[in-house]
């Protein structure tokens, strides 16, 4: 029986990291579509969260089953700016750093009252996901190309605006 109890908390706390991750994800990845909506005025995009099998496939979302990267997609249709397209780079992180806030403010308010079990396993979760998106958020914004896996091969946000930012109008 005790087995049993430790196994289902494991398969719950995956479970509840998958979501972290997911969710994570996904508003940094909006964060990014929103922007694009805004300064290039287009429909055409398309996120994908997540590799390996595909567990859900709608018209601008798919979603893979193991959670190590996501991506906005969108065509080069009609060719902005610099600052277009640096505000584009610039959605994810911007929308990390609204979460983080909006995750912290949850949590002090929750905290502010007197906690029961529920609402202690809830500030856990409201503080996991606080710390993915600041993760999220700095290896967004520091100008690297990764060299380590999961990630090997991609650039990061950071870097992206730095490359636009910099580049030449020949280029």
């Amino acid at each position: 029986m005790y087995i049993a109890h430790v196994l289902l908390n494991a398969i719950i706390l995956l479970l509840l990291l998958w979501i972290g991750m997911f969710l994570t994800t996904l508003v940094h990845e909006i964060g990014h579509a929103v922007m694009y909506r805004i300064f290039f005025r287009d429909k055409d995009w398309h996120i994908t969260i997540g590799t390996g099998r595909t567990i859900i496939k709608l018209k601008k979302f798919t979603v893979g089953v193991f959670q190590k990267t996501g991506h906005f997609n969108f065509v080069y249709k009609n060719k902005g700016s610099k600052f277009q397209y640096i505000m584009m780079f610039l959605g994810g992180p911007l929308a990390n750093i609204v979460l983080i806030i909006l995750l912290r403010f949850l949590v002090q308010i929750i905290k502010a009252k007197e906690l029961t079990f529920e609402q202690s396993n809830l500030v856990w979760f409201l503080t996991i996901m606080f710390w993915m998106n600041v993760g999220q958020f700095v290896s967004a914004v520091i100008p690297i190309k990764f060299s380590f896996w999961p990630f090997n091969g991609y650039i990061s946000d950071g870097l992206r605006i730095f490359k636009k930012a910099t580049e030449t109008s020949n280029s």
